[in-house]
């Protein structure tokens, strides 16, 4: 994998995690769970994104 797509996988691999360490801790410390729905949303959507990026631009395929 070149650099910039490491980098890049980096990146979209780490922001859903991050989305949903908070989402999802925030609901189980505080409570409320309606607000940080979107934040689940979102993380689960960017995890499936940087996935399927990754994969495709791995080196695997040649």
């Amino acid at each position: 994998m070149e650099p910039k797509v490491t980098r890049q996988c980096h990146v979209l691999m780490g922001n859903p995690l991050i989305l949903l360490t908070f989402g999802i801790g925030y609901c189980a410390i505080v409570g409320t769970c309606f607000d940080n729905f979107l934040l689940v949303i979102a993380g689960l959507f960017l995890g499936w994104v940087g996935l399927f990026y990754c994969v495709g631009n791995a080196s695997i395929w040649g």
